[in-house]
């Protein structure tokens, strides 16, 4: 009898088990299948615009995006720019300031950053916050840590830090390059009391102005005075009685009524808005106050040889001197011999760009001449521009009252007042309705 086969039988039973045990344990064991990724693939495919200024909206066209704007992230040659929306193929976002030239790129859920196209970055004027919280107060400190109360005036020195006026807080004020905010005199309380730091008190002061030596010029509006801070810190009244008045002669018994703003020549002399007396007043240095140019000019009486509430004032490199001429809504040049004539402005209240006496202005209060003769004037809720060929635009600020940063052509303003420029063809505002000085660069 043949038994071979029983045992093969019997064998193959035997190892049955355990290889059907090592072909389940090989297929447990063997690793899974390879994912397939069916993710698309990040790329920029377009940019909606290839250029553009600070804050402007761009459209990323591309894939792999992801519609959850937290997970993506957008860069301006190397800048980060902030996302408005988000779709699987489009991404817009916002230019981020100072960009400069270079590739759009796109990560996503913090991925391999992908590079696209060239954006070329345009410098604009762009409006800031320079001092103040926007909250009416009188502490010092650092940039938006100090308080400001209705800043009007505001100058700078040859050292570059700034001097502003505040009706609110009767009282002077220093602000660093840097933005750091101390108070030089006053105290808070109206008054006329000369003396140094707390100890000197000012009635609503307005324009202001500094020398070569450090020394300040105060138009000390309700009080009819001029003063002075030296470079020491010391107050004093540099003309005027403090009563009402009119009147010439030295100037420790001359009168002002409401003086506004006041500016230097280059031989020294303090040359004075008188706003009430519709005149511009002169104070020589050797301490005389005699009338440069008034509207009380004999048989005229419509102003349109003289002044309607003159306010800001400004002086060029030849000494001619620049006048806000409030309600005839015109700023007007005197020359050094005294001759007046309309630099622009049409007479009509309203805002109207245009060259000379075709531009209109709403409410001008102050203006400021930069170093290449271009001219900015505070203008009821806007900055206007002078160029020079006498072109005047709108140079920042909406219609509507507001204190929006960004583009100067969106930003907003609340009745800006003092004004001035730095060496660098930077432009500060005095904002005085919304407590703050306000920077306006190009950038």
């Amino acid at each position: 009898m043949n038994t071979t086969p029983t045992k093969h039988i019997i064998i193959c039973f035997f190892f049955l088990p355990a290889i059907l045990s090592f072909y389940a344990c090989s297929k447990k064991d063997s690793p899974p299948p390879p994912k397939v990724d069916t993710a698309p693939k990040i790329a920029i495919t377009s940019l909606s615009a290839d250029s553009g200024v600070y804050n402007a909206s761009v459209t990323i066209t591309g894939t792999g995006f992801d519609k959850n704007v937290a997970n993506d992230k957008v860069f301006f040659n190397g800048k980060a720019a902030t996302i408005t929306a988000a779709t699987a193929t489009q991404l817009t976002v916002l230019v981020p300031l100072a960009a400069g030239t270079g590739k759009v790129s796109v990560k996503v859920n913090d991925g391999t950053e992908v590079n696209g196209p060239v954006f070329n970055y345009k410098q604009s004027w762009i409006v800031s916050t320079f001092a103040g919280s926007g909250v009416a107060g009188f502490t010092d400190g650092d940039g938006a840590g100090a308080t400001l109360n209705q800043p009007v005036g505001i100058t700078i020195d040859g050292n570059g830090d700034f001097f502003i006026t505040e009706q609110g807080n009767h009282a002077v004020r220093k602000i660093t390059a840097a933005g750091k905010v101390t108070t030089i005199a006053g105290n808070g309380n109206s008054g006329k009391v000369n003396g140094k730091g707390s100890a000197a008190s000012f009635d609503h002061p307005a324009g202001i102005r500094a020398d070569k030596a450090g020394n300040l010029y105060i138009a000390d509006h309700a009080n009819n005075l001029i003063r002075k801070i030296d470079a020491s810190g010391n107050v004093t009244t540099m003309a005027g009685t403090g009563a009402i008045g009119f009147d010439n002669g030295s100037a420790l018994l001359a009168s002002f009524t409401g003086p506004t703003d006041l500016v230097l020549n280059s031989a020294g002399d303090v040359f004075v808005s008188d706003y009430v007396n519709e005149a511009i007043r002169k104070i020589s240095k050797g301490g005389v106050v005699s009338t440069f140019s008034s509207s009380l000019i004999p048989g005229v009486d419509d102003h349109s040889h003289g002044f309607h509430f003159p306010s800001g004032l400004t002086v060029d490199k030849n000494d001619n001197i620049y006048v806000v001429d409030q309600t005839a809504y015109t700023i007007k040049k005197i020359t050094p011999s005294g001759i007046i004539s309309v630099f622009a402005g049409n007479g009509l209240k309203g805002v109207i760009d245009g060259q000379g006496n075709k531009a209109g202005f709403f409410s001008p209060y102050m203006l400021t001449i930069d170093k290449n003769g271009t001219f900015y004037v505070t203008d009821g809720n806007q900055i206007r521009k002078i160029d020079k060929d006498v072109n005047v635009t709108l140079f920042a600020g909406v219609t509507d009252h507001g204190s929006v940063n960004g583009a100067a052509a969106v930003s907003s303003f609340y009745t800006p007042i003092g004004i001035v420029t730095d060496q660098d063809g930077n432009v500060y505002v005095a904002d005085t309705s919304n407590n703050l000085i306000r920077k306006i660069a190009f950038q």
